[in-house]
């Protein structure tokens, strides 16, 4: 399912979203009639949680966190070429390892930093894993914006691989290609953006400040169940 497409105005592109808690509030409208309980949202960190909050908060439904991360050398570190999750499943896209000269202890060393700030992540948020919820409940995997999809795809490969009975990927925006891979491979794709010519996910909200881990405690917190 896919929205609308930015508009353009005298040759800019024209901010979307205000912040990712609005963006949030707007995926959950779609997301209400695809959800099948028992169900979880399972955001990719960090950011991807305060999309998530809303969802999880107006649908009602648990909210964890799935630990899934980019990974990258330090010879070109905005872009990414592959993706590790918390169990150290590992995708590569060897076209962009050829293309970036990287050897083998190069992937490795990338794999073992990156595996390192997911434990890390993982004792610090303290929440029950993905996998606490599988195979019993469908998953909506949450991100704020996917441009290649390739922490996604880990996310979407760790929920699968538990056993997760219905996957649905949401995102408040999309590059095309990750749109075109996503309806392939999830059971429902959802992006409130989809464009041909996304550059970079920031594009799309006016504001798009890093979240710190005390914002990410702050709002599982509030995800929480009450007793």
């Amino acid at each position: 399912m896919e929205l609308r497409y930015p508009k353009m105005e005298d040759g800019q592109r024209i901010e979307i979203f205000q912040d990712r808690t609005e963006a949030g509030r707007a995926l959950a409208v779609e997301l209400g009639p695809l959800i099948s309980r028992p169900a979880v949202v399972a955001a990719i960190p960090r950011g991807g949680v305060a999309v998530a909050l809303p969802i999880a908060t107006a649908l009602e439904l648990p909210l964890t966190v799935v630990y899934a991360r980019k990974l990258i050398s330090p010879v070109a570190p905005e872009l990414a070429f592959g993706a590790l999750d918390e169990d150290g499943e590992m995708l590569v896209e060897e076209g962009i390892v050829r293309l970036l000269g990287l050897r083998p202890q190069d992937v490795e060393e990338a794999r073992t930093k990156t595996a390192a700030e997911i434990r890390r992540r993982m004792a610090r948020y303290g929440v029950p894993p993905l996998a606490h919820y599988l195979p019993a409940c469908e998953v909506v995997l949450v991100d704020d914006g996917l441009a290649t999809g390739l922490t996604m795809r880990a996310a979407l490969a760790y929920a699968r691989r538990h056993g997760a009975r219905t996957i649905v990927v949401a995102t408040p925006c999309a590059s095309a290609t990750a749109a075109q891979r996503f309806r392939r491979e999830a059971d429902h794709f959802v992006s409130l953006i989809v464009d041909e010519s996304f550059a970079a996910v920031g594009e799309y909200y006016v504001d798009f400040s890093p979240v710190s881990d005390e914002e990410v405690l702050g709002m599982l917190a509030v995800a929480r169940p009450k007793d």
